[in-house]
């Protein structure tokens, strides 16, 4: 199943910020209730306290006989709306209340907001007593209980916590559409790729570009270019071979047919026997030139280096299926394709052999392999050109196609070793050299 990087990025985020923003305003709520219980509690305290010091050390000595009830102004005492301040004060005054009582229990003073009947157990401390939440604190002979209306809280404490938690409410959706352009605008490129790529002409191979190449999609559009480079020189080389084949063996076929209509027509057996034998002759030629057509077509495909050659081994098979007797001297190994390696040195050997007067001999040494003659060697200025594909050096009498070195110099470009071409030993023949890579010896 095909997915969206997109959608997974999104549905990825939203995941996390659910989860971790959901804990923390979950953490945030708890939190703040908590911390508004403990507000609400130290507020009992405290109003507790200042009672004790305002009105309780004059009740000791108070002899009213009915307790003093503390009124709150009609307007609060009526209001509806418990969140509506006033200059009179505030609605939530209601919900609190307090006692100050004697020591055996009788009430001595008392909020509008208190029952008559004690809050609370005449014990020092926090309690819950029904719908009050009670803090006692004795004074001397009397004691003050101050209490809050567990609906005053009920409603306080939501409050408190939805006020923390409502910016993470709000801010995750604003997260999640700022995530979504953000991640549209990360992934633009490869939209901006797809289109591109569909929009090219069948047959187009030009490199793929980008205004913008963000570092992720780098490796994924050079080893793309890198592809479409591949493919045209594969396809360049088609090209190539198929013009030079039409063009090198239109010559030879040529001649063939003429021998082949020369035997048709003669007059003799004589005469037939020779037109036979220089078409057998023009077809050996014309089948050497396809196989080296070939050679250089596969010699011409990158292959990894792969394996540990022995050069001495490779030369010594190479003279076997050539039929040459070659001097070789010194050993040689290095990393590369075996049967690339076979072919550069068949090629060497009969290069060598064809073109040379004398014995073939081979130096191996360091990571450089020599291949010695002692034919009429090839002229300095032209040393360069005799690795072009089907050239010859001008009245070289030998037969042969002209591809032998160009196929030697694409092998060893694809070891990375460099072909040399100097004089051979005391100044008679050709030395060509193969100079493969240190690290590959």
């Amino acid at each position: 199943m095909t997915r969206s990087i997109q959608a997974v990025l999104l549905g990825g985020t939203l995941a996390v910020l659910a989860v971790v923003l959901g804990a923390a305003a979950w953490v945030a709520y708890e939190a703040a209730q908590d911390e508004a219980e403990e507000l609400f509690d130290a507020r009992l305290a405290t109003s507790a306290r200042v009672l004790e010091a305002m009105v309780a050390r004059q009740l000791e000595s108070a002899t009213v006989a009915a307790p003093i009830v503390i009124e709150l102004p009609e307007p609060l005492e009526r209001a509806t709306n418990d969140d509506e301040a006033s200059p009179l004060g505030h609605p939530y005054e209601t919900q609190v209340a307090f006692q100050a009582r004697a020591g055996n229990g009788r009430l001595l003073a008392r909020s509008s907001a208190a029952p008559e009947a004690p809050l609370a157990p005449l014990e020092p401390g926090f309690s819950t007593q029904g719908s009050w939440r009670v803090f006692s604190l004795r004074s001397g002979v009397v004691w003050i209980q101050v209490a809050e209306s567990d609906h005053a809280r009920n409603e306080l404490s939501p409050k408190i916590a939805w006020a923390a938690v409502t910016p993470l409410m709000v801010g995750i959706p604003v997260v999640l559409a700022l995530l979504s352009v953000l991640v549209r605008y990360g992934l633009a490129p490869l939209s901006q790729l797809a289109a591109r790529i569909r929009a090219r002409r069948p047959g187009s191979l030009a490199p793929v570009s980008l205004p913008r190449t963000p570092t992720e999609i780098a490796p994924v559009l050079d080893a793309l270019n890198g592809l479409l480079e591949r493919v045209h020189e594969a396809l360049e080389r088609e090209r190539r071979f198929t013009a030079d084949a039409a063009h090198e063996l239109r010559t030879p076929l040529a001649a063939v047919k003429v021998h082949a209509q020369n035997a048709a027509r003669a007059q003799s057996d004589v005469e037939r026997r020779r037109s036979l034998e220089l078409m057998l002759a023009g077809l050996e030629r014309t089948t050497r030139l396809a196989g080296q057509m070939l050679a250089l077509s596969r010699a011409s495909v990158p292959r990894p280096a792969h394996a540990r050659v022995e050069i001495r081994e490779v030369i010594e098979q190479a003279a076997r299926e050539l039929g040459l007797a070659v001097e070789v001297e010194g050993d040689l190994e290095v990393s590369g394709d075996r049967d690339q390696l076979l072919s550069l040195a068949a090629n060497l050997l009969d290069n060598a052999a064809r073109h040379g007067a004398g014995r073939v001999r081979v130096e191996l040494g360091g990571a450089t392999l020599s291949v010695l003659d002692e034919g009429p060697g090839i002229p300095a200025p032209l040393r360069a050109r005799v690795f072009e594909s089907y050239y010859r050096v001008p009245g070289t009498s030998a037969a042969g196609s002209g591809l032998g070195l160009a196929i030697v110099r694409e092998i060893a470009r694809q070891h990375e070793a460099e072909v040399r071409i100097a004089e051979g030993s005391g100044g008679r023949g050709a030395r060509v050299s193969v100079n493969f890579p240190q690290n590959g010896s």
